[in-house]
């Protein structure tokens, strides 16, 4: 069952969400190019990564999702996400997933935005993030990816949607 949690977003946006076992969703909501928008985001406890299927996806990609490596910090009643740059893009099981922005990670490491320790972990929490979900290892089949969408999150994905959300001073 289900339990009601706090989740601050990058420090701007505290949402309410829910846990079910290592997976939280939340609801929330931006403007971009003049329009609000609603999305739902859930949160892999486990590996700290944050997916969602972009509502702004271009119509060839609507249903395709986006991973976020994120830092969780989790007191059990507040679950604080901060985005750690590497990104994850999945589309339809025959088509490959694509890695994004390793760059960006090596920039903000080699400028002290990441110590060394996070930066490795956040790495060895990507390749268990793909290793768990995505990667086939000696499987043929194209048809369906090993564990995506986690099954982590079926029994929240079912919830309905309801943004409760708001903005915060940073």
């Amino acid at each position: 069952m289900p339990t009601t949690v706090t989740v601050i977003r990058d420090g701007g946006i505290r949402a309410r969400g829910h846990r079910d076992g290592d997976a939280v969703v939340y609801d929330w909501g931006f403007t971009w190019r003049g329009a609000d928008h609603e999305q739902r985001s859930f949160v892999l406890l486990d590996t700290g990564f944050q997916i969602n299927q972009p509502v702004i996806f271009p119509e060839q990609q609507r249903g395709w999702w986006y991973c976020d490596l994120v830092q969780v910090v989790d007191d059990g009643h507040t679950v604080y996400v901060e985005d750690h740059w590497i990104d994850v893009i999945v589309g339809p099981p025959d088509h490959p997933y694509r890695v994004l922005d390793l760059d960006e990670y090596a920039d903000a490491i080699a400028a002290g935005d990441l110590d060394a320790v996070t930066g490795m972990d956040g790495l060895r929490r990507t390749q268990m993030f793909l290793d768990r979900h995505l990667n086939r290892r000696h499987d043929t089949r194209r048809d369906s990816w090993p564990d995506f969408p986690p099954r982590a999150i079926a029994a929240l994905a079912g919830l309905p949607v309801t943004p409760q959300w708001k903005l915060l001073d940073k």
